[in-house]
C-alpha cells in the first residue's frame, strides 16, 4: 500500500480550525432545544516554578537555574446527547521567569474530540494543535490528567535548546462498522504534522508522519473482545533522502476483569522500509490496566512501538507509564506519574539520539471548596545517554498552583 502524504501548510490557521469544530458539532447535534446538553467549563490556574536545570545540561557549571510566575487559562466546552459527543478544549500557557527573559514563552493547545453514532455505524474524530517551545515539547511528560492511551504520543527526541518553538497538528479520524452484534469493522487515520522554527539546522527537522489502521474487533463473551489490526505507515523528513514506510500487524483482547477494573493487550510487529537499507521486522504491542474505583484511580501502560520524531528517522522505543490518583480525604488528593522509555536507533543501528529517560511526578492537591484548589507538584527528570554519548542530566521542579474553577467536578 502506498500512501501520497500532503503537506499540512495549506490546513486552515488555528481561529478557522475552531470555527470548524464549532461548526461540525452544531451540525451534528439536534435542533430541541430540551436535547441538547452543553456545558462550559473555565479553569484559571496561576502559579510559580523552580527548576534546577532547565535545560537538562550534563554539566554542573553551566546549569540554568529558573524560577518564575506561570498562568494557565484553558475553557473545556463539551455537548453529549445519546448518539453525538463532542469535545473542545481551548488552552494557553504563559510563562514568565524573573532575570531570564529568554525563557518565556507563551504556548497554545487545542484539543477536539468528536463522535457520532448512526444505526450501523461510528464516525468521529481527534484533533489537537500545539504551539510551545522546543524546551518543553521536546521533552517526555509525566501528566496525571491523562488516562487515555490515545493521547500518549511517543514524538519527543529530548533535544533541549534554549530558542525555538514547535508547532504540532494532530487529526485522526475513525470510523467503525457494526457487521453484527458481536462483531466490528473499523479504520482510523492517524496524522502528525510537526515543524520547527527558530532552531539551529540539523538539530531538529520538520516531519510528517501517517498511519492507518484497519481494525476487527469480535467479542467472546461479555467481558472479553479479540481485536486485529493491520497498519501501513509513512514517515517523512528532510533529513531523509528517501521515504520511510511500515507495515504492521497485530493481534489481542481487551478484557473486564470487573466492573471497575480493565485489561488490554495486543502483540504482533511492524516492518519498516527504506530505500538502501535492510530493516527486520521489530516487535511491537502494548498492555494496558485501567482501574477505577471511588477513591482511587489507576492507569498503567507497557508498550514497545516504533517511534517518530523530530530527528529525522524513526527509532524503538520501550516505554513505561503510570498515572495513580488517591482521594486521601474529602478535601485531599495525591497523585504520582511515572514515565519512563529506552530509545534506540532502529535495525539496532546507533543513534545520538538513543537515550534512557526518567521522570517521576508526585502531586497533592488541597480542596479549599469545590471552586477554589492548591495543587503542589515536584518532578524529578533523568536524561541518561551514556549508551553511546557519556552524557547524563538530571532536573529537580517544583510548582505551587492556585486554581479556580467554578464549574469544574473536582477530581481525584
Amino acid at each position: 500500500m502506498t500512501m501520497k502524504i500532503r503537506s499540512i501548510d495549506s490546513l486552515p490557521h488555528l481561529p478557522v480550525l475552531l470555527t470548524l469544530c464549532m461548526a461540525i458539532a452544531a451540525a451534528a447535534t439536534p435542533t430541541s432545544a430540551a436535547a441538547q446538553s452543553w456545558r462550559i467549563e473555565p479553569v484559571v490556574r496561576v502559579g510559580g516554578e523552580y527548576d534546577d536545570n532547565a535545560t537538562l545540561d550534563i554539566r554542573s557549571d553551566t546549569k540554568v537555574e529558573l524560577e518564575g510566575f506561570l498562568v494557565d487559562l484553558l475553557a473545556d466546552v463539551t455537548y453529549s446527547s445519546a448518539t453525538t459527543s463532542f469535545f473542545f478544549q481551548p488552552r494557553v500557557l504563559i510563562r514568565n521567569y524573573l532575570g531570564d527573559p529568554g525563557f518565556d514563552s507563551d504556548d497554545y493547545f487545542l484539543r477536539s474530540r468528536f463522535s457520532h453514532e448512526g444505526q450501523s455505524s461510528t464516525i468521529g474524530f481527534r484533533a489537537s494543535f500545539d504551539q510551545q517551545t522546543v524546551r518543553t515539547a521536546e521533552r517526555a511528560i509525566a501528566d496525571l490528567d491523562i488516562d487515555d492511551p490515545e493521547e500518549i504520543t511517543d514524538d519527543d527526541t529530548g533535544r533541549i535548546v534554549l530558542l525555538g518553538d514547535r508547532s504540532k497538528w494532530r487529526i485522526s479520524p475513525f470510523w467503525d462498522y457494526r457487521l453484527s452484534n458481536i462483531s466490528t469493522l473499523g479504520a482510523d487515520f492517524d496524522y502528525f504534522d510537526v515543524r520547527y522554527e527558530d532552531v539551529l539546522a540539523g538539530l531538529l527537522t520538520d516531519y510528517t508522519d501517517a498511519r492507518l489502521n484497519l481494525n476487527y474487533r469480535r467479542a467472546f463473551s461479555n467481558v472479553q473482545t479479540g481485536l486485529l489490526t493491520v497498519s501501513a505507515r509513512r514517515y517523512d523528513s528532510v533529513a531523509t533522502l528517501s521515504d520511510i514506510t511500515g507495515y504492521g500487524l497485530m493481534v489481542g483482547f481487551e478484557r473486564a476483569l470487573s466492573q471497575k477494573m480493565s485489561l488490554a493487550a495486543m502483540i504482533g510487529f511492524e516492518d519498516t522500509r527504506q530505500s538502501g537499507l535492510t530493516i527486520d521486522p521489530e516487535p511491537v504491542g502494548y498492555i494496558n490496566l485501567v482501574r477505577n474505583l471511588e477513591t482511587i484511580r489507576v492507569f498503567a501502560q507497557y508498550r514497545r512501538s516504533v517511534a517518530a520524531g523530530g530527528a529525522g528517522r524513526l527509532s524503538i522505543r520501550n516505554s513505561l507509564n503510570l498515572n495513580f490518583r488517591r482521594r486521601l480525604n474529602e478535601k485531599i488528593s495525591a497523585g504520582l506519574g511515572v514515565r519512563a522509555y529506552q530509545s534506540r536507533g532502529i535495525g539496532g543501528a546507533v543513534s545520538i539520539d538513543d537515550r534512557d529517560y526518567v521522570q517521576l511526578q508526585s502531586t497533592f492537591l488541597w480542596y479549599l471548596s469545590t471552586s477554589f484548589v492548591i495543587e503542589f507538584s515536584y518532578r524529578y527528570t533523568v536524561s541518561d545517554r551514556s549508551v553511546n554519548m557519556g552524557e547524563r542530566s538530571i532536573s529537580n521542579r517544583i510548582n505551587l498552583w492556585f486554581t479556580y474553577q467554578p464549574r469544574t467536578i473536582p477530581k481525584l
